[in-house]
């Protein structure tokens, strides 16, 4: 990006808040970092997605971690044409190589809400391209914009608490359930922050639709690591009371 940009950037830097940063990102996938604040950085993205985005956008090379993050966020904020929208993802998603741009950028990307055929059918090559990061961008989109499509697109919510009870009931169903768990019926090989990634969906799907999860924890031919992160993730959860957390326990002794 522009030295303009790089400059208001180092004077929104916190030394502090680089030690705390750098203790939770990999530095092999972090780059060099100048410590800015989330908020701050999401403030700059909005003032910089009203003037001329696509002009800064063009500029290839980032030096900083905040750069690539900024770069994200601009999309999130600027984009209102979802093939544009498209366009711009396949040159960022390559270069997304933790988990912090992947999981805050995703999170921002509102526009695909309007268009979840169009972003299902974008999602497909990353979803199944081997790739650790690209897989994860994938999945963390599914669970911040396609898990609670209910039926008919209709949005739902989590569910307040789940109790045994509960999970004697009626299969749940919505327009996106089915794939999503057709999506996770695999062993995830790419790597940790695709497990993660992998396990954390299956945990949201449990507080949203917990007897077809159940029921997909069971079935679905996950690796050993993503199943048991993903209960372990359910049991951390506050939603499912405690004979819950007791009966995926006995279920997934050592989970």
């Amino acid at each position: 990006m522009r030295k303009e940009i790089r400059d208001r950037l180092n004077k929104m830097s916190d030394a502090d808040y680089v030690k705390f940063s750098a203790s939770l990102i990999p530095a092999s996938g972090r780059g060099t970092m100048l410590g800015v604040r989330l908020p701050a950085l999401r403030d700059y993205a909005k003032e910089l997605s009203k003037g001329d985005w696509r002009q800064e956008l063009s500029y290839e090379e980032d030096l900083y971690f905040e750069e690539t993050m900024l770069r994200g966020m601009i999309l999130g904020y600027a984009c209102r044409d979802i093939e544009e929208l498209f366009a711009c993802l396949k040159d960022f998603i390559p270069r997304v190589q933790n988990w912090s741009v992947c999981d805050s950028v995703c999170s921002g990307l509102k526009l695909v809400e309007k268009y979840p055929e169009k972003t299902w059918d974008f999602l497909q090559p990353y979803l199944k391209s081997g790739e650790e990061f690209p897989c994860r961008v994938g999945l963390i989109m599914l669970l911040n914009h396609f898990v609670k499509l209910g039926e008919d697109k209709k949005k739902i919510t989590r569910k307040r608490s789940v109790t045994m009870a509960d999970l004697q009931g009626q299969e749940e169903t919505g327009d996106y359930l089915e794939p999503i768990l057709q999506a996770l019926d695999r062993e995830f090989t790419e790597g940790y922050y695709a497990q993660m990634a992998a396990a954390w969906l299956l945990a949201e799907l449990f507080v949203t639709y917990p007897v077809r999860t159940l029921r997909g924890l069971r079935e679905l031919h996950l690796d050993a690591f993503t199943r048991k992160k993903a209960v372990q993730k359910i049991r951390e959860s506050r939603i499912p009371d405690k004979e819950v957390k007791a009966y995926l326990r006995e279920m997934y002794p050592g989970r």
